[in-house]
């Protein structure tokens, strides 16, 4: 039995205290993410990235926009 592969993004960040907040505030709002290993298409960032729907993105870069957390990167990755 296969899975069909799911789109996702990948949001880094420039420290994990910026990611570990960014977790809270957004599972506050009910943005469902997921912490990661941070992908290689992200570069050199901290180690941890949140993984989140690409339909909750917009939604996700303006609360954390709005609270002070800067998104140090972003990428496309695809579940398997």
């Amino acid at each position: 039995m296969s899975r069909e592969p799911r789109a996702f993004v990948a949001l880094g960040f420039e420290s994990t205290h910026d990611a570990l907040d960014a977790e809270t505030l957004l599972g506050d709002v009910g943005i469902e993410v997921v912490p990661m290993p941070t992908p290689s298409v992200l570069g050199a960032r901290c180690g941890i990235a949140l993984r989140l729907d690409p339909s909750d993105e917009r939604r996700a870069l303006d609360y954390l926009s709005r609270a002070g957390i800067t998104v140090a990167g972003r990428g496309d990755i695809t579940d398997v």
